[in-house]
């Protein structure tokens, strides 16, 4: 009797070990898949979030500089073109392909001082008629070999 109960407890099979190793290992893979697309997401939209500052920015950056003198003479000074704008500047410069520096003691990006960032920023100016000018702002950035693109458009109006 004792010999008929130890040969019906028999422990798990080798196939069944097999079995669930493979369900763990295919339920792990998926969960650290999700982590990893969390991760770059979380990453992206942290990039996002900081370009369309540096977009509104540029916005801004414009618009005080309109804000600051007359229309007419505003209108007449500025040129269809492309620029680059800084919040302490009250000047439009040439555009030319150079990324923005983050100033790791101020937490500001400029073009003066600091460590190179991902970012561009290209302010376009166009001159729809006497009374509106376009701006548009487009920055960009790289990350893992892939370029982002925000691009952002106001109007500015002679409403004085």
């Amino acid at each position: 009797m004792i010999e008929n109960i130890k040969k019906n407890e028999a422990g798990f099979s080798l196939l069944g070990v097999i079995a669930a190793f493979f369900i763990i290992t295919v339920g792990m893979v998926g969960v650290l898949g999700l982590a990893n697309t969390t991760i770059k997401g979380s990453s992206l939209s942290k990039m996002r979030l900081i370009a369309s500052g540096l977009a509104q920015e540029g916005i801004e950056v414009v618009r005080n500089m309109r804000a600051d003198t007359d229309w007419t003479e505003w209108h007449t000074a500025v040129s269809n073109g492309d620029y680059i704008a800084q919040y302490n500047s009250s000047n439009l410069v040439s555009f030319f392909e150079t990324p923005l520096k983050f100033n790791s003691i101020s937490g500001l990006y400029q073009y003066d001082s600091g460590n190179n960032s991902p970012f561009y920023r290209k302010v376009s100016l166009t001159k729809v008629s006497n009374n509106e000018a376009k701006i548009v702002v487009e920055i960009k950035w790289q990350t893992k070999g892939q370029w982002h693109y925000l691009t952002v458009e106001d109007r500015l109006w002679d409403w004085r």
